[in-house]
């Protein structure tokens, strides 16, 4: 199904279902119910939508200061490999520096092909956080890159 990311408004609890069962589809480790009432609360989360109002994604952040840390970024299943990912995070670098944050900050498991995206959008590698996200079906732990953007450098 075809879709193009046009505008993110904030998540209210009528979101809440679908933002749970969304990222159940897409996460061997899903939020709880209450991550996202906390991000609610705080004010920054978003629901990512396109011109006919479908919903396709999310995003949650936790203000720092002058730095935005993302905290979960997801598309939609029906919706991924369109780009919507990639313009989402570009318009929230925009409204995050009109907002008078400096700096984006976000982890990524290792094995996350979503690296090469936040590459792509001006991320550089800060640093590897060791253990830090569990393996599915096993006692492991996988690593996490810390990675980091200036907005004002990055168009």
């Amino acid at each position: 199904m075809f879709a193009e990311f046009s505008y993110f408004r904030p998540m209210d609890e009528y979101d809440v279902k679908w933002v749970l069962s969304t990222e159940k589809a897409s996460y061997d480790f899903p939020w709880s119910p209450q991550g996202f009432t906390k991000a609610m609360d705080d004010g920054l989360a978003y629901i990512l939508c396109d011109v006919d109002d479908r919903k396709l994604g999310y995003a949650c952040f936790l203000a720092v200061l002058d730095e935005i840390h993302l905290l979960n970024l997801c598309v939609a299943p029906d919706f991924r490999k369109q780009g919507v990912a990639g313009n989402a995070l570009q318009k929230f670098k925009d409204y995050f520096l009109d907002s008078d944050y400096e700096r984006m900050l976000l982890e990524v498991r290792v094995s996350n092909p979503a690296k090469a995206l936040y590459e792509k959008h001006g991320f550089i590698e800060d640093g590897i956080r060791k253990g830090y996200y569990p393996l599915k079906n096993t006692h492991d732990k996988e690593d996490a890159v810390l990675m980091s953007c200036l907005l004002a450098e990055s168009d």
